[in-house]
């Protein structure tokens, strides 16, 4: 453990990308106590090879059947195996839904689940391999933990968080290889606490998964025209971290950024928190707006539903600029 977090490491574990990262850790986490590994016809995309020969016990794969994945995960679950399950985001949170429902929601198994393919990573398979919703299905199931690590190094921290966790677990891994790198070193990562990896006071923005690294992007653009910009890694959308969300009550204009529809998800979560608290700031939603894109490749369909650092930050400048109008307006006539 002492030295698998190293700067050699994290440059390779980024350009491996999430999933191949979760086939490296299984070596670790085969010391673990009761350990196993599910998967759903996905092994080899994980690179599991050379683990399944050496710990053949410590893992399987039931095939192209989602519900029978979690249907098995939760029976060794309950006698007492540590179990992870992974899989095709899509096809695990919606396909699989009513099995999570009871299995995990319901009788509170401690399964730990892994989405691969989160938000539009497999674009180019076409929509039915975009995982869009995922989010917003599981956190309207009480118990289970939602996790969206935002490069290779914090899943690798949240594999080890989730180890003992009290409470089952969904990880959604998002982009493909050659990920960006948020963390440069070793740091303290604790579940249900965001980071927030850029203090400002104007705007917030607040994201997770691969694409924090376009939030920084455009924090900077932004920076350039004299807003100071914060940007929270919201790691865990499930629990939400409403004390760090509160430090932003005040700000000019509140953005979650997420590969995710629009009006649910982690947006929907921070939006109802805001309106609960009765906050003034204006809150600008970026994701998928409520439609499904054509199959392209990654960064082509991301620039086409408007989730490139230019595009955000036109929505942005879009949005303060109306902000500003109304208030003028509000002086002259109000």
């Amino acid at each position: 453990m002492m030295n698998l977090i190293n700067k050699k490491n994290i440059r390779v574990w980024s350009m491996l990308g999430m999933r191949r990262v979760v086939g490296m850790m299984l070596d670790e986490m085969s010391d673990w106590d009761n350990f196993i590994f599910l998967t759903a016809d996905v092994a080899r995309y994980f690179g599991t090879e050379k683990f399944e020969k050496e710990h053949p016990d410590k893992i399987m794969d039931v095939g192209i059947a989602e519900q029978n994945l979690i249907g098995i995960s939760g029976g060794l679950a309950k006698e007492g195996m540590n179990v992870f399950a992974a899989t095709y985001a899509t096809f695990l949170t919606s396909r699989a839904l009513d099995f999570i429902r009871v299995n995990m929601g319901y009788m509170k198994l401690k399964v730990k689940l892994i989405g691969v393919g989160g938000g539009l990573s497999e674009g180019d398979l076409s929509a039915t391999h975009m995982a869009l919703e995922d989010i917003a299905n599981i956190t309207a199931i009480p118990n289970i933990t939602v996790i969206s690590p935002s490069d290779a190094l914090e899943l690798v921290k949240v594999l080890l968080a989730v180890k003992d966790y009290s409470e089952p677990v969904y990880i959604r891994l998002t982009g493909k290889t050659n990920t960006p790198i948020i963390y440069k070193e070793d740091f303290e990562y604790k579940i249900g606490k965001a980071n927030i990896l850029k203090q400002g006071r104007d705007i917030a923005l607040i994201t997770n998964g691969v694409i924090t690294q376009t939030a920084l992007e455009v924090s900077l653009m932004l920076e350039e025209e004299g807003y100071t910009v914060a940007v929270i890694d919201m790691h865990t959308i499930k629990p939400l971290d409403t004390d760090t969300l509160n430090q932003y009550l005040s700000a000019k204009l509140i953005v979650s950024i997420q590969e995710h529809m629009t009006n649910c998800g982690m947006s929907g979560m921070i939006a109802s928190h805001l309106a609960r608290q009765g906050c003034s700031a204006k809150f600008l939603d970026i994701g998928i707006d409520d439609f499904y894109p054509p199959a392209a490749e990654y960064e082509d369909i991301l620039t086409y539903c408007g989730l490139d650092k230019q595009s955000i930050y036109h929505r942005i400048k879009s949005c303060l600029a109306n902000e500003m109008n109304q208030e003028k307006s509000d002086g002259i006539y109000g």
